[in-house]
């Protein structure tokens, strides 16, 4: 599989006034692209295959059942889907401790929690979400967390996004993502959202003026019906 190219069908900046913010988990929010590689190898290995970093990093925003059915496919080996997709996710809660979170990303989340909605909507399992969420102490911020389990198809297609706007009450295209995936913006895009993308240069200011707009709302009217507005 040819690695996606980042999406460019529409600009980064938001085009509509933002009444919720959903937030992608891991490499966006949490610093933890190392910790799923070293869970996933680590089950790889364990049914005697070897994943290189390289390919994996290219497809961190794939599910882990595509990940693995692509890797199988990809250098010619047979797993058991089920089981390894098992073996990986408690070895992944296992190292759960050593996750951290993404500064900036967090002050969004943390500034935006009370003034608007907010939702983490990841292609990783509940368990994993949860136990991450809770050892970086972010858990409490969020109004709902969206998982795999949530809609019939992860990432880079749109159900994911879709549902978490649903939940919160908030047009589609009144949502604005934060991601750090070709396939996570893949998916904001097709969902009609407007997207961030924390891998960009630009960044860090997007970040500085997004922080200083949310500061400009009133704490408790963020609520999923409300009129709060992130211009």
């Amino acid at each position: 599989m040819t690695p996606q190219t980042t999406p460019d069908p529409q600009p980064q900046k938001p085009e509509n006034p933002s009444k919720a913010i959903l937030f992608d988990c891991d490499g966006t929010l949490l610093l933890t692209s190392g910790l799923h590689f070293k869970a996933i190898s680590q089950a790889i290995a364990h049914h005697g295959g070897d994943m290189p970093r390289a390919w994996y990093m290219a497809r961190t925003g794939l599910g882990r059942r595509d990940l693995f059915a692509q890797f199988a496919t990809d250098f010619a080996v047979s797993i058991d889907l089920p089981r390894i997709v098992g073996d990986s996710i408690a070895l992944t809660v296992a190292m759960a401790a050593d996750a951290r979170e993404n500064p900036l990303v967090a002050d969004v989340a943390r500034q935006a929690s009370g003034r608007l909605p907010i939702a983490v909507v990841t292609n990783s399992e509940a368990p994993i979400a949860t136990a991450f969420l809770i050892a970086t102490s972010l858990y409490d911020h969020f109004d709902t967390i969206l998982t795999c389990e949530d809609a019939a198809r992860p990432k880079p297609a749109p159900d994911l996004y879709l549902q978490a706007a649903a939940r919160l009450g908030v047009a589609p295209h009144h949502c604005l993502v934060l991601e750090d995936s070709d396939q996570g913006i893949q998916a904001a895009i097709s969902a009609g959202m407007s997207w961030l993308d924390v891998r960009s240069p630009d960044w860090p200011q997007q970040c500085e003026t997004l922080l200083g707009q949310l500061a400009s709302l009133r704490l408790g009217i963020g609520q999923p019906a409300g009129g709060s507005n992130l211009a």
